[in-house]
């Protein structure tokens, strides 16, 4: 009788543990913050109201126009082909961010030598301006979609290769020791207990190199060449048409919001012992 007392106890007491937070409690939880964001985002729409009654409209449009443009935008077959074209070689150049990043950032955090080797060239990666290799990125491959995704690829890979890296190096070298005690090779500690410890970094890295990426698919549109997103900026700055340019750049700021918030969520996956902790 005690014995399976102890055995429901048991059982109860792992449910407990294992049972994750429902979507009505993870909102519940997040409802402040959330209040918090909205409230900022409402509050500088006012200012920037108030600021515009005493502004020229040429320049700074109210907010309702700006909005007005921005859901005009949404109905306009245009503004979504525009948008395809400028993903098409941001998802390319993020997608060789992640994996060239990813993969050489594990490999660095692992090995001292290559570490050593690699080091002075990515702090010198880190340290330039991208945008400052653009017109050398146009004389290697022009402006076709292979210049356009490397732009992106350059704006991203450094960030996800050094965050990854250190993620490795922050591994417990406690369980590194004891993984060769018991005779686990190369691959086997590699696969038990670095991936699964540097999860957190990697996802972390996946995110950052995420935001590194948006920031050079706008780069790419303004400076290399316009013929996605770019190309709407262009006609309605050549334009003076304020309230579609504004809402152009308030399309750019939804989507960079959406990416982050998806990225967060990823990385919230990974570290499942936050939600415990909030």
């Amino acid at each position: 009788m005690s014995l399976h007392g102890d055995t429901t106890t048991t059982t109860a007491e792992r449910s407990t543990v294992t049972k994750r937070p429902s979507l009505s409690e993870r909102f519940g939880t997040d409802l402040p913050r959330i209040g918090v964001g909205a409230g900022s985002l409402a509050a500088g729409a006012v200012a920037w109201d108030l600021y515009a009654r005493s502004a020229d409209p040429l320049f700074a449009p109210r907010a309702s126009s700006i909005w007005s443009a921005f859901v005009g935008l949404l109905g306009d077959s245009e503004f979504w082909q525009s948008y395809a074209t400028t993903l098409r070689p941001f998802l390319w150049g993020w997608a060789a961010a992640m994996v060239v990043g990813l993969t050489f950032g594990l490999v660095i955090g692992m090995s001292s030598t290559i570490r050593a080797l690699a080091g002075p060239h990515l702090s010198f990666f880190n340290a330039l301006p991208v945008s400052t290799l653009v017109p050398a990125i146009v004389i290697a491959f022009g402006i076709d979609t292979v210049a356009r995704s490397t732009v992106v690829f350059l704006f991203a890979v450094i960030e996800v290769t050094l965050t990854a890296a250190s993620g490795v190096q922050y591994v417990d070298r406690d369980l590194l020791d004891m993984g060769r005690s018991f005779g686990l090779g190369r691959v086997r500690r590699f696969t038990r207990i670095i991936l699964p410890g540097s999860a957190p970094a990697i996802a972390a890295a996946v995110r950052i190199g995420t935001a590194r990426a948006v920031v050079g698919m706008v780069v790419m549109e303004l400076l290399l060449v316009s013929v996605g997103v770019g190309k709407l900026i262009s006609r309605y700055r050549d334009g003076f048409d304020a309230p579609r340019l504004y809402a152009v750049v308030l399309s750019l700021a939804v989507f960079a919001l959406f990416v982050n918030g998806l990225m967060r969520l990823v990385e919230g996956r990974a570290q499942p012992w936050k939600d415990d902790e909030a």
